[in-house]
């Protein structure tokens, strides 16, 4: 890597992060100074997701490498990210429902569903795999290409990788201390996929606490049906089922699954 030239230019504070541009994409359409924060939310919101993007590449060309290291120490950023994430709707709860509705009406027709780098992460991360083809059919009618955008997603990267180690999941879990870095590979992708859950689960709660669950949204979703449908998608089911193996073998007992 070459060393950078060193000018003024590079050593501003102001020209390194381009604030004039990024403060100035603030632009209010309502009159109701409860809308700062709500912009602003959903600003910080788009900033993690670009970046989550960013890192999700790189952790699976790290796994497809066979670099499991570095994909590890991203996957543990990558839940510290969730985690935060999760955080911006506790935020945002210190706007009232009152003030909410109060401007709510100017936001007709916009919605967190038109986030189109909330939608690749999700298909990048693997969900048209494990959601089902509603979710795929949803994806591609309002982004067309964008469920193939990906062919090798980090489910498979994953999978691929477990494979290639020549170990089960149970195995990793049970000899772990041997096999640390698989065993800690796979928890962080559980702890990812984990905090993905709870930021779904805390968004629901956060509409719930505004509008209602049984209310239209803005985007013309009901809550309880679209959000209600998206409360247990997970990237990686297998990780969640792996806990009843576990406890099967250590001699504890699972009732059946609801088919």
């Amino acid at each position: 890597m070459s060393e950078p030239k060193l000018t003024d230019q590079q050593f501003s504070y102001v020209q390194h992060l381009q604030l004039e541009r990024l403060l100035s994409a603030m632009q209010p359409i309502t009159p109701h100074p409860e809308e700062h924060i709500f912009v602003t939310t959903h600003h910080a919101l788009e900033i993690w997701f670009k970046h989550l993007i960013f890192d999700m590449k790189r952790i699976i060309a790290h796994l497809e490498a066979g670099e499991m290291t570095r994909a590890i120490w991203l996957l543990k950023r990558a839940g510290e990210i969730m985690r935060l994430a999760e955080g911006h709707w506790t935020v945002l709860e210190t706007m009232s429902a009152a003030d909410f509705l109060e401007f709510r009406s100017y936001l007709t027709g916009a919605s967190g569903m038109q986030s189109h780098q909330f939608r690749e992460l999700e298909v990048m991360c693997g969900l048209c795999e494990t959601a089902g083809d509603a979710y795929r059919d949803r994806v591609e009618k309002a982004w067309p290409g964008l469920t193939t955008l990906y062919p090798v997603t980090l489910r498979k990267a994953f999978f691929s990788a477990i494979e290639k180690s020549g170990h089960s999941l149970v195995e990793i879990y049970r000899d772990r201390w041997n096999l640390f870095e698989l065993f800690t590979l796979v928890e962080n992708l559980f702890e990812f996929d984990r905090r993905f859950l709870s930021w779904r689960h805390s968004h629901i709660l956060m509409v719930r606490r505004q509008i209602g669950i049984r209310a239209r949204g803005t985007g013309g979703t009901i809550g309880q049906d679209y959000l209600g449908s998206t409360a247990t998608f997970q990237f990686f089911p297998e990780l969640w089922e792996l806990r009843h193996d576990l406890t099967l073998d250590a001699g504890g007992e699972v009732v059946a699954k609801e088919k």
